[in-house]
């Protein structure tokens, strides 16, 4: 789930932004568009393996039980319990609603989807749980211990959208194969 969470939907993010800036600057729109609809079948599908991943992932705690049943319930009931249901339920979302396409052409949709999908969740509620005892903000403080030069961070950046459009090309040959191939029997005339 930290794969398709860490690179394919941060990927999504970062391609929607520059899907958004390169709306305004090309002019063949169409072959812009088709590559849009075909991301967005992309990132619809891996909505749901990735929910369904989610699924499972709670499935079998719950009737392997003891320990391990108890820690889930807790989790999921407890004083946090938005952080365990909010970021597989709005990644759900925001993939199946991408899906449409009067939401996928709007611009101020789009970049309304792009914070969600370039920070995880668990980032955020960290911050927000941090945040949650402290309110004065001269008692707030950012990590310092983060050693990325920005050379390494746009290096990992243009990996995950090399990467995202590779995805998508697999996800294009095999679709099409699918299209090719069919389940139907054909029809045999009767005289």
């Amino acid at each position: 789930m930290d794969f398709i969470r860490i690179d394919i939907f941060i990927a999504f993010g970062i391609y929607s932004l520059l899907f958004l800036i390169s709306s305004f600057i090309f002019t063949d729109k169409d072959r812009l568009y088709r590559l849009d609809e075909l991301s967005a079948r992309f990132i619809s599908f891996i909505g749901l393996v990735y929910f369904s991943c989610f699924l499972t992932a709670i499935t079998f705690p719950l009737f392997r039980g003891g320990e391990e049943r108890i820690n889930l319930l807790s989790r999921m009931f407890g004083p946090y319990w938005f952080a365990f249901f909010l970021p597989s339920l709005t990644y759900l979302l925001i993939t199946q609603l991408i899906r449409f396409k009067w939401i996928r052409k709007s611009r101020t949709t789009r970049l309304f989807f792009v914070p969600f999908m370039l920070i995880t969740f668990e980032q955020f509620v960290i911050l927000i749980t941090s945040l949650d005892r402290d309110y004065m903000p001269s008692s707030w403080s950012m990590a310092t211990d983060i050693n990325l030069s920005t050379f390494e961070m746009v290096f990992s950046l243009l990996i995950k959208i090399l990467f995202y459009s590779i995805y998508i090309g697999l996800f294009y040959l095999i679709t099409e194969k699918l299209k090719k191939f069919s389940f139907a029997k054909p029809n045999k005339e009767t005289n």
